[in-house]
């Protein structure tokens, strides 16, 4: 509880590193497998499918985003923990070197064979599409 209201504690990892380090905040939005999810306070346990796309925390009028790319996701309690694959912040974006790759991935498109080569073709032009999208909208509001 911050403040006398409850808030959740988001933690963002990669195999690399802590990308986000238990961010307090009011609610938090994700992708899961199934769609994006939006978790409060008091959510119901669950441990999840990470998909591809952005986690938005948002805390009052202050707001912290961060691309991510496959992984698992765990809610227990007030904790979200994330063990992502991939994940940038705004200020990690090459927007150049991104959107290279996005254009490759969608001309890799018209050589792929098979849907397991098309899933993973897939799957790098929607991750460089969630960093483009934070780069643009600048992923941090303080």
């Amino acid at each position: 509880m911050e403040g006398g209201r409850p808030v959740l504690t988001v933690t963002v990892v990669t195999p690399e590193a802590a990308v986000v380090d238990r961010v307090t905040c009011d609610s938090v939005t994700l992708p899961t497998e199934g769609g994006e999810i939006g978790v409060l306070p008091g959510h119901t346990p669950l441990l999840t499918l990470l998909g591809i796309g952005r986690v938005t925390c948002v805390d009052g009028s202050r707001s912290v985003a961060v691309a991510v790319r496959e992984g698992f996701v765990e809610i227990a309690g007030d904790q979200v923990r994330i063990l992502a694959n991939q994940a940038a912040t705004p200020e990690a974006v090459d927007v150049a070197a991104v959107t290279r790759e996005r254009g490759a991935a969608e001309a890799a498109r018209m050589q792929v064979v098979g849907d397991q080569q098309l899933d993973a073709v897939n799957a790098d032009a929607a991750y460089a599409e969630a960093r483009l999208a934070l780069a643009s909208a600048g992923g941090s509001k303080h």
